[in-house]
């Protein structure tokens, strides 16, 4: 893989050893140009020794402590990353299906805003206040392999998913632009009273949405899924549990006793919606 090809992940973790764990186990598995991967973590007390334990089966992976200021410290990991391209996880994402970015969408990244490993054609709902609504792409081209899709995300209602580009669910950014976004955060935030949070984080960036490109890149397939089967913050009202309501502290025993989520279990044959909750307890082993 040519180094400017290669990708510096930041994966943000709080009270989810076991979710991070099979995210990082996903990433390894189908995320090969993800060479540099980077875990923000912020957790109580009582899970300081399940994060040690995964500092330690995970030696290749940089653990990054929260501090004060989470947009400084994204801010640092970014400004210091050596790759040229930065993707955003949080720590109940699953990577289910290989990643394989070419030559000709990274490179294009320069005119982009971004490309999205959560979207793909088999995206095709969204669910708003416990209602699920259509939501798919229109408009798009194929590139000539026809393992890529790129499309105008002013094309679509802004909120749709299809016109969402600043998330941090899987989202790939060139280094230089994000740079420059998180630069400008950091600097804001000391006058601001943003929360701590990945969340907020999120919310933050998409004051740069006007300024960013208009076209977004996706693979046909989509890669990538957010399982929010618990809700570890309060900064922002997201839907957790709905189907698999998995508590953090039974997760948390589950770790420390050595459980752990094997990938090849899960059911991953039925995704059409970005946020979709998977039954992860099914591959503990």
């Amino acid at each position: 893989i040519r180094k400017s090809l290669l990708i510096t992940s930041i994966i943000f973790s709080k009270n989810r050893p076991l979710q991070l764990d099979l995210c990082l186990k996903s990433i390894k598995k189908n995320f090969k140009q993800s060479t540099k991967n980077i875990v923000i973590y912020n957790n109580d007390e009582e899970f300081d020794e399940a994060y040690n334990t995964i500092k330690k089966e995970y030696s290749d992976v940089m653990f990054w402590r929260q501090s004060d200021s989470l947009f400084h410290d994204i801010n640092r990991i970014v400004r210091a990353s050596v790759n040229d391209y930065i993707c955003f996880f949080v720590d109940d994402c699953i990577c289910f299906n290989k990643v394989e970015i070419p030559e000709l969408i990274l490179d294009h990244l320069a005119t982009f805003c971004c490309i999205s490993l959560r979207l793909g054609l088999n995206i095709s709902e969204r669910s708003h206040n416990n209602v699920m609504y259509p939501d798919g792409v229109s408009n798009y081209s194929l590139t000539h392999d026809k393992k890529y899709m790129v499309w105008n995300k002013t094309a679509h209602c802004y909120g749709s998913y299809w016109s969402y580009s600043h998330s941090v669910d899987g989202h790939i950014f060139n280094r230089s632009d994000m740079e420059n976004v998180t630069s400008e955060l950091w600097e804001l935030s000391e006058f601001r009273n943003w929360k701590q949070t990945p969340n907020e984080f999120e919310s933050a960036i998409q004051r740069f949405w006007p300024l960013s490109p208009a076209i977004m890149a996706c693979p046909v397939e989509s890669c990538v899924v957010n399982s929010p089967n618990n809700k570890v913050q309060e900064s922002h009202d997201n839907r957790s549990g709905d189907i698999f309501d998995y508590n953090e502290k039974t997760l948390l025993e589950k770790y420390e006793s050595g459980g752990r989520i094997d990938l090849e279990d899960l059911d991953f044959s039925d995704i059409k919606c970005p946020h979709t909750e998977i039954d992860i307890l099914k591959g503990l082993k």
